[in-house]
């Protein structure tokens, strides 16, 4: 057997010592763990980092057999910096250790992740991904690089027709081969900084019918284009980059939906738009909402937001207080949903305003309204207005929360001290709100 030398290899003087206090537990215990069920004793190891699952292996021969057969590989960065440690940089160290756990593999692999480090040069995957694509079963695949430049994949990867979670970050998508039919297993998609091409990506977004949960974010490939989702089944929607217009075909089960727009493009088809919130007020499941960055101000200036008579949670990120159009936008923004009970607003950037024209409808309640967050850097009466009119209309407030963070430790305290005594001097609709002012730091 290989393995017990190469964990040895791995592991050093710290797992031998670890491993033999572990042989000296009772053995009426390691026999109940041991008679267990194997598929609950790989639930266990699933559970474990894989050094500490790896390290299970000296218990008896069953054990070690029950390592070799693993079908749960985390190579996560926790496992690279105490394996590899000052060395976790260098390309052929990292090679060499997932090489050999992989190919001594005995059995199939369910799920196979994979963080990869700054390393020194770029890191071929191809023969690993060429490999799981060989063990039936494959069911969840992750590839995380933090390599300098996107890493290139197999295109082997569009063989692994069992996959239900596929999550790609930093990485280069190849075109499927011709005979390729979709991953009709997949459940949940996740691309972060991945290169992918207009054609590949509606045929990978059409070909998978069973699809819930959809992450799209710094992808390249996609930007100034008009894309169309159809995916009946989803419930969870992340989008966030650049876009021209997107079309969702199906959205009756959508729970949660985080659109944004981090990337301002010149050209932006503001029907299109006004179509994707028309089409996400008519979710009569959509419980979350979240607006991020400069779709925030695009929505805000066409107005018409519609009303999202079923959402409880709204997030607005990258929220801009500048000019008096975007307080009165955002008033009417939030009660544009009646009946949210949570409430979450990144401030990205606020100036004061003239007292004078500050105003909003008192009479507007917010009768579900129970908890609101609040997240700014710069202090400005318009943002006080802002808390004025959440204290002041709503009722069934139970916490206000308001972070304010700053890189100078002394003025941070000094504006939380001022910010505290200005809140406390709003009138509350409810008598069990709480106001709590929170100091953040940067680094």
């Amino acid at each position: 057997m290989l393995f017990p030398p190469l964990i040895r290899t791995l592991f050093s003087t710290d797992m031998e010592d670890n491993s033999s206090k572990m042989i000296r537990l009772n053995s009426s215990r390691l026999d109940y763990i041991s008679d267990l069920p194997r598929d609950v004793i790989y639930k266990i190891l699933e559970c474990l980092p894989l050094k500490d699952a790896a390290r299970m292996c000296f218990l008896s021969h069953k054990w070690h057999d029950i390592w070799t057969s693993n079908p749960y590989l985390v190579f996560n960065h926790a496992f690279f910096e105490s394996v590899l440690k000052v060395e976790i940089c260098k390309t052929d160290k990292l090679h060499s250790i997932v090489s050999k756990i992989l190919f001594q593999h005995e059995g199939p692999i369910l799920k196979f992740a994979l963080y990869v480090p700054p390393v020194q040069s770029c890191l071929d995957v191809t023969q690993w991904i060429s490999y799981l694509s060989r063990n039936n079963g494959l069911r969840d695949f992750s590839l995380c690089s933090t390599y300098r430049m996107p890493l290139w994949l197999s295109s082997r990867l569009f063989s692994c027709v069992d996959l239900e979670k596929l999550k790609l970050t930093s990485c280069v998508y190849f075109s499927p081969p011709p005979n390729f039919r979709g991953f009709p297993k997949l459940i949940s998609l996740e691309l972060d900084g991945v290169k992918v091409n207009y054609s590949t990506f509606e045929n990978l977004i059409g070909s998978c019918p069973l699809l819930q949960n959809i992450v799209l974010k710094n992808y390249i490939g996609l930007e100034h284009k008009n894309f169309t989702i159809d995916a009946p089944n989803l419930r969870n929607l992340t989008l966030d980059w650049a876009f021209e217009s997107v079309y969702l075909k199906s959205c009756d089960n959508l729970v949660s939906a985080s659109i944004g727009m981090s990337k301002l493009v010149n050209v932006c088809d503001k029907a299109s738009l006004h179509g994707l919130l028309k089409v996400l007020t008519n979710s009569i499941k959509l419980e979350r909402l979240c607006l991020r960055s400069h779709l925030c101000r695009i929505f805000f200036k066409e107005g018409n937001l519609g009303t999202f008579q079923n959402l409880r949670n709204l997030e607005l990120v990258g929220l801009p207080l500048v000019f008096l159009d975007d307080f009165s936008s955002t008033i009417s923004c939030v009660q544009s949903f009646p009946n949210i009970e949570t409430l979450v607003i990144y401030v990205q950037s606020s100036a004061n305003l003239a007292e004078r024209l500050l105003d909003y409808n008192s009479d507007s309640t917010l009768h579900h309204l129970r908890y609101a967050r609040v997240l700014f850097s710069v202090p400005s009466n318009t943002q006080m207005k802002f808390f004025e009119y959440l204290l002041a209309c709503s009722p069934v407030l139970e916490k206000l929360v308001v972070h304010f963070y700053s890189s100078d430790k002394g003025t941070s305290t000094l504006n939380l001290l001022r910010l505290s005594t200005e809140l406390n001097r709003f009138r509350r609709a409810s008598r069990r709100a709480e106001v709590i002012c929170k100091g953040l730091g940067r680094e």
